[in-house]
């Protein structure tokens, strides 16, 4: 039996239409237009296409499975020839993996078992994350927010709290929550109705159920450059919270596909988000615009390092408050802070980010744009015809002349004949076709 809130369940939307949700059979239905959207250990699972959606996470799962696994064949394999100090570490590197393989196999599972109408998981196409998200995107967060990182975490906290101030929060999102640290700390300080920690990311999520609603959590943390043999694999016993989570909520969806209700969140807040989603920022805004009523605020943390192709589209801290005047928000504080990042007692390494924070008041309302999508429609709807895009002309053309040079490999010509035959035949510098074949086959090699 799923447990869901019904003043929860008040606050959200069908992120296709818009539509209030209620409860049916063990899932949220769209009151007019009847679409399904299930609930998977708890929380609700409102990511449009969500079975194509499910059916993705599930394959990162599978993916995930074969990565480590395969990791750990490697492992067995080194270990036989090494010294004693060297086996101990890859020994201890092999124990850590095979049961980070079960722990995280178990968290992510209730998806596998889900179902959205009467169809289960597997009958699905599948639809997609950004493709900077996977399983693991972000994991290091989990450790920081429960085990090792209470100064990051504080210092997130007192910045958030700053923004706020003296207002009095009724209804909190936080997009991009993550492991849900800042969220669950928001909300024990402001003490709201209501605090949704939203994300599309299930491990981080159901791992931060498990924390603060449930028993909580053992894990394995692999530091990126272990201090010393014992940091190889470190195995946290994360406690659950013992503080009262009443009015506090998970939910799978996209910050740029509003699943929640127009302007019924006063205060938004966006941890290392803004920068890292695909949208481009001005239309992201226009997203953030629709949970506000006039007078609410956003309260932005984090740094500027945009992922996005186009620099036009990397903005700087200067660009800000004019984009954030051209999409019905006015700028009210605008400041910078230096701050450790991720700094593991077991990693060697860290680094220092110029985080920007501001608090931004809505002002006015803003026209919507068409919804970013993550997989073009005629990958989701199979019988429309697939676009001649200039990425697919490029790997065509990708594909043509490696074939090409594939051709060209008989067991008596050197790399360097190959380039002289490619350049001719495609009319390009011999220097080119030369660089081009030696990484190419660096690649295969």
């Amino acid at each position: 039996m799923n447990k869901i809130n019904a003043s929860f369940i008040s606050l959200l939307a069908c992120p296709a239409t818009g539509e209030s949700l209620e409860f049916r059979d063990e899932q949220l239905v769209s009151t007019e237009s009847n679409t399904h959207y299930p609930i998977i250990n708890e929380i609700p699972w409102l990511l449009k296409n969500p079975l194509h959606s499910m059916v993705d996470w599930s394959v990162k799962l599978n993916h995930f499975q074969q990565v480590l696994n395969a990791e750990i064949r490697d492992l067995s394999n080194q270990i036989k020839k090494t010294s004693p100090t060297t086996q101990l570490r890859l020994q201890k590197s092999i124990l850590g993996k095979q049961e980070f393989l079960k722990q995280v196999t178990n968290l992510v599972s209730p998806i596998l078992s889900a179902k959205v109408a009467s169809k289960p998981v597997y009958d699905a196409l599948s639809d997609r994350a950004p493709s900077t998200q996977n399983l693991l995107s972000y994991e290091a967060n989990l450790y920081r927010d429960w085990v090792w990182g209470e100064e990051e975490n504080q210092t997130s906290l007192k910045i958030i709290e700053s923004l706020i101030g003296n207002n009095s929060p009724k209804n909190i999102l936080v997009l991009g929550a993550g492991g849900s640290r800042l969220a669950y700390d928001l909300h024990n300080s402001f003490k709201p109705e209501n605090t949704i920690a939203n994300d599309i990311n299930p491990l981080l999520l159901f791992a931060a159920k498990e924390i603060i609603r449930g028993e909580g959590l053992d894990i394995y943390e692999f530091p990126a450059f272990p201090k010393n043999l014992e940091s190889t694999a470190v195995l946290h016993h994360i406690k659950a919270m013992e503080q009262s989570s009443e009015g506090f909520h998970f939910l799978f969806s996209d910050a740029s596909k509003p699943a929640i209700q127009k302007y019924s969140i006063d205060t938004l807040v966006t941890p290392w988000l803004i920068d890292i989603q695909p949208v481009e920022l001005n239309n992201f805004i226009r997203s953030l615009n629709y949970y506000l009523p006039i007078g609410g605020i956003w309260c932005n943390f984090g740094s500027l390092v945009f992922n996005q192709n186009r620099d036009a589209y990397c903005y700087s801290v200067d660009e800000i408050e004019l984009i954030l005047n051209a999409n019905g928000f006015e700028l009210e504080i605008n400041q910078q802070n230096e701050t450790p990042y991720l700094r593991s007692p077991y990693n060697a390494g860290y680094r220092v980010e110029t985080v920007y924070s501001w608090r931004a008041v809505k002002t006015a309302d803003v026209d919507t744009v068409a919804r970013h999508e993550n997989l073009p429609e005629w990958i989701i709807d199979i019988n429309k015809p697939v676009n001649l895009t200039r990425e697919i002309q490029q790997q065509a053309f990708s594909y043509q002349t490696y074939t090409g040079i594939l051709q060209l490999v008989d067991g008596k010509r050197s790399i360097q004949q190959i380039a002289k035959k490619v350049a001719q035949t495609n009319k390009i510098d011999e220097k080119e076709s030369l660089s081009m074949i030696k990484q190419f086959f660096n690649q295969l090699a």
